[in-house]
């Protein structure tokens, strides 16, 4: 493939020849002749490098220079400049750009700097997937197992936006660290996340906990009082068991998301707020909508941005880091010696169904640490109903065809279509059926997604209509 490069000279004498060179070195070239035209492509192309003139007629180079930075601060830029400027150039070079290549060009001078940035930009690409496709960890979510990674990808990708997302998934997954996730990581994360759990608050207060009121709107109110959407404004609100709030007042929440507006009850002066929403279910919606819990119309807007966490049971391959993270909290906490978890005790561990999930695991550690003190936990300190627990069938285990033994499974090499049929199944089962999810977190191309789904005959819509429950 060739490498991508955005040239910006309002001199088009300049791009034409710089355009014309490079093109013939095998880069791929778009040429801009003003900031607005580099902003634009930023948006819509990646680049592996960019030829920045210093001086635009409606930008200046070094502020320029600043903003690609915050866009990818790994991508490299090369700085054109006429012999006048060098000073300037050189300020550039302290404040990030890759290089400079003073007027009139020096094309051997500069094919070698475009040629070693491309090089440094792909090799950091590189790294940083590498490190993506290895981490363990993302705020406090943790788990390096391909089904956390496409958790994390999802959670990365939504962050800087302000489209609604809606999490799914049983309870104990971590629906809520999910969800201080994007609000961490988006422009909002500086201020306090303001959550609303609407299984927990009273139905006739969670009106008034959402939207606030006037004083005297009801008996007992003898003061205003600011409810969370407004508190939310410029920040995030986190609306947790949201298939529980009553049909009403879902409604009303409706037309809140519509108009980022509402009255506070009892009041008459509308109240603008801008507001991230950002919510989450223990249910099925659509099973919900199917039995009017869950209004459809408020769903859909909700729902922009669908993220499902899954079970434990899952992605067993975290238990070992969960457990040993719990571990460590709660023995600092409650000053007791464990530092480690015998392998047996392990091994009982990675057995147990967990239909708690993470919530239930975290319970088990935390009530060991409580009742026993030593430098190891041992299996005899593990609560009662996980050393009886029987074996778990794990979805991501090989499938042993009929004609072979299951006794030795190490014994068998599982062939490698195999192993990436049931990798792609998993990935567009979790993602039901989003090839562009599913193939960020396989680390591949939609279009070579597309093609193995053709070459193993997966049918596209019978993921669409899985549901992750």
């Amino acid at each position: 493939m060739k490498s991508p490069l955005l040239i910006v000279d309002d001199d088009v004498s300049v791009l034409g020849l710089l355009s014309a060179h490079l093109h013939t070195l095998g880069y791929c070239i778009r040429c801009e002749e003003n900031a607005i035209g580099l902003r634009n492509a930023l948006q819509v192309e990646e680049f592996q490098t960019v030829l920045l003139d210093l001086q635009l007629p409606d930008g200046d180079g070094i502020a320029l220079l600043e903003e690609i930075q915050k866009i990818d601060p790994d991508l490299p830029v090369i700085i054109i400049t006429a012999h006048g400027s060098i000073e300037r150039a050189v300020d550039a070079m302290r404040k990030g750009a890759y290089d400079f290549c003073p007027k009139p060009i020096d094309f051997n001078r500069l094919d070698v700097s475009v040629k070693n940035a491309v090089e440094c930009y792909t090799l950091k690409k590189k790294v940083t997937t590498w490190e993506r496709a290895h981490r363990t960890r993302l705020c406090d979510l943790i788990g390096g197992s391909p089904d956390m990674q496409v958790v994390y990808h999802i959670i990365e990708t939504v962050a800087p936006t302000k489209a609604p997302v809606l999490i799914t998934g049983e309870s104990g997954t971590g629906k809520e660290l999910a969800a201080r996730a994007i609000h961490r990581l988006s422009p909002r994360g500086e201020r306090e996340l303001i959550d609303v759990n609407c299984a927990a608050i009273p139905k006739d207060l969670l009106e008034s906990e959402l939207f606030g009121h006037e004083r005297f709107a009801f008996t007992g109110a003898n003061e205003r009082s600011i409810g969370r959407c407004e508190r939310a404004d410029g920040s995030t609100l986190f609306l947790d068991e949201i298939s529980e709030m009553e049909p009403t007042l879902q409604a009303k929440l409706l037309r809140f998301l519509q108009e980022r507006a509402f009255y506070r009850v009892g009041g008459k002066e509308k109240i603008i707020v801008d507001a991230r929403i950002i919510s989450a279910t223990n249910c099925d919606p659509i099973e919900a909508i199917e039995t009017n819990r869950f209004r459809e119309d408020l769903y859909y807007r909700l729902n922009v941005v669908h993220l499902p966490m899954p079970p434990l049971r899952n992605h067993p391959d975290d238990i070992p880091e969960l457990a040993e993270q719990f571990l460590k909290i709660y023995s600092d906490e409650n000053q007791k010696r464990f530092r480690s978890i015998s392998t047996e005790a392990m091994e009982f561990l990675l057995r147990h169904p967990w239909p708690g999930n993470v919530r239930e695991l975290e319970n088990c550690i935390q009530q060991a640490v409580v009742l026993y003190d030593a430098e190891q936990l041992e299996t005899a300190m593990l609560p009662e109903i996980i050393r009886t627990a029987e074996s778990v069938t794990v979805p991501h285990s090989p499938i042993i065809p009929e004609n072979e033994t299951a006794e030795k499974p190490s014994d068998r090499i599982a062939p490698f279509e195999e192993v990436e049929k049931q990798a792609i199944e998993q990935a567009l089962k979790v993602t039901q059926g989003n090839v562009a999810q599913a193939a960020a977190g396989l680390h591949l191309s939609q279009a070579t997604l597309y093609r193995k789904i053709r070459d193993y005959n997966l049918i596209l819509e019978s993921f669409k209509n899985s549901r992750p429950f």
